[in-house]
């Protein structure tokens, strides 16, 4: 079998490399020039546990206080006429219900504990260096409310078997001196400890090269113009310089650019690109940077210390597949940082980026076969790529190869979108 993997991020080349694990000859096509440069390029860099989805019971009411608020966590420029958007929108409310959220929850975490482990298996087995700390991760809360959420955080991660602390205001500073100065602003925060934290450009790098030599085939710098389909089947795809390359099965893991690709082929996905700020700076020898990870809740601003760098990335905005930056954004974001550890680096020199997440609407990814037959998905994980990475891609090369699935395929299945059911099993 001959499997085309549309693209280079960390999730498609974790599929690339469980495939070819499993036997299977595997080419990754990849618009740019080489892995990891799009969402998986400058991202929070958090492998996180016990994330939940964005869609919460709490959102809609945020959402109507930030409207005109260019720094707002989660922005949605409400005039912006995109009929996708709105689609997208109100199936984002649905699942903002406490019983959806529940469930959403679950699922998203049994994903990303799964994941999380296949990841250090990874990373230990091919000894990639992606600048990993397991110092832990705490995350700072401001409200009432996010005090209660980060209660039943705790509960959902000592059920799964992980260490989670709630600290009053004195303890943040105890677990973590370079935020003396902040600390007072928090009424608390969790201390999980086995949080970890990684370079996820630096791992897809380490990945792509290990699958390379393991006898994938990379194909960079390379732009598919639409999938090929006959009789209701994918057959490859067609690049924009008209050249085919056929295949007996298709995996679209290109982010928020599968929605276009599979367009081609007739399906619509739930999925819309949100966009996502970092800034990276040097640390440059000083010493108010942090030891730990860190994520202020409130601000939905994360925090990760990659050798002598420091990232703040976060936020999210909803307007298309447009990445030029905010300028607002871009200097909340790096104010952010600037406010947790005014002495945490060199801030005159810090990097920006953007980055599109693939959001689907209730936070799950989309894993499995479509009604396109031969086409599966590996698409819609939101920010959360970089923790589902390594366990989905384990997870659609078992479907794939019809092997046993490591976890439970269902929650994550294209076909809880009806019109992405695979034809075999419409009725």
């Amino acid at each position: 079998m001959h499997a085309l993997v549309l693209g280079a991020g960390i999730v498609g080349v974790s599929a690339a490399w469980f495939l070819r694990e499993a036997g299977v000859e595997v080419t990754v096509v990849e618009a740019r020039d080489g892995p990891g440069l799009e969402t998986s390029f400058a991202n929070g860099g958090h492998i996180s546990v016990a994330s939940g989805p964005w869609a919460a019971p709490d959102v809609p009411g945020k959402l109507l206080r930030w409207i005109g608020r260019e720094d707002a966590p989660l922005l949605l420029r409400p005039f912006r006429w995109d009929p996708a958007l709105w689609r997208w929108g109100v199936r984002f409310l649905a699942n903002c219900t406490p019983r959806a959220f529940a469930a959403n929850a679950a699922a998203i975490g049994e994903l990303c504990r799964f994941s999380a482990a296949e990841t250090a298996r990874l990373r230990a087995r091919l000894a990639i260096d992606d600048q990993n700390s397991t110092a832990g991760t705490l995350t700072l809360l401001t409200t009432p409310a996010e005090m209660a959420a980060a209660e039943a955080k705790a509960r959902r991660l000592s059920e799964a078997g992980f260490a989670a602390e709630l600290l009053d205001r004195s303890g943040i500073a105890s677990a973590e001196p370079a935020l003396a100065e902040a600390a007072s602003r928090y009424a608390g925060a969790l201390f999980a400890k086995e949080g970890e934290t990684g370079d996820a450009h630096r791992f897809t790098a380490g990945l792509a090269h290990a699958a390379a030599a393991l006898g994938v085939t990379f194909r960079y710098g390379t732009r598919v113009a639409r999938l090929a389909v006959a009789r209701g089947a994918a057959t490859g795809v067609v690049l924009e310089t008209g050249e085919t390359i056929a295949a007996d099965q298709v995996v679209l893991a290109a982010g928020p650019w599968s929605v276009q690709l599979a367009a081609t082929a007739g399906l619509a996905l739930p999925v819309y690109p949100g966009k996502g700020y970092s800034a990276t700076v040097p640390i440059a020898g000083r010493n108010g940077a942090p030891r730990l990870a860190v994520v202020d809740e409130h601000a939905k601003i994360y925090v990760a210390r990659f050798g002598e760098r420091l990232r703040a990335a976060g936020t999210l905005e909803l307007a298309g597949w447009d990445k030029t930056p905010s300028p607002v954004r871009a200097a909340a974001t790096l104010g952010a940082l600037r406010r947790l550890f005014p002495e945490g680096g060199d801030y005159a020199r810090a990097e920006h980026w953007t980055g599109l997440r693939p959001m689907s609407p209730d936070g799950r990814p989309l894993i499995g076969p479509t009604r396109v037959r031969n086409l599966w998905l590996d698409t819609g994980h939101g920010p959360l790529g970089w923790t589902m990475g390594a366990g989905s891609g384990r997870l659609i090369a078992a479907l794939m190869t019809g092997a046993a699935p490591p976890l439970d395929p269902a929650p994550y299945a294209p076909g809880r979108f009806r019109w992405l059911e695979p034809r075999e099993s419409l009725r």
